[in-house]
């Protein structure tokens, strides 16, 4: 299991290692990041597990449509 200090020291770095290859700050950039909340310690790793929790419900909202839709009809080849 992975600590929020953990988790924060891994997103720092994917961040910094961003920001050199793009040439500006990375931070705000990420799916996670509407989740943030400077205030707290280890924002990053908070707003990562906040983002995660909420893909479950996503995923399972997605199937379920996903068996709603008919299923695609298989045509023959024809020989020559």
């Amino acid at each position: 299991m992975t600590t929020r200090a953990e988790k924060q020291h891994e997103l720092d770095i994917m961040k910094w290692n961003d920001s050199v290859e793009r040439g500006h700050d990375s931070c705000g950039s990420y799916d996670f990041c509407a989740d943030c909340d400077k205030s707290m310690d280890y924002p990053c790793a908070y707003a990562f597990e906040k983002h995660t929790a909420k893909k479950p419900a996503a995923k399972a909202a997605k199937k379920t449509e996903a068996a709603k839709k008919p299923a695609a009809k298989k045509t023959a080849k024809k020989s020559k």
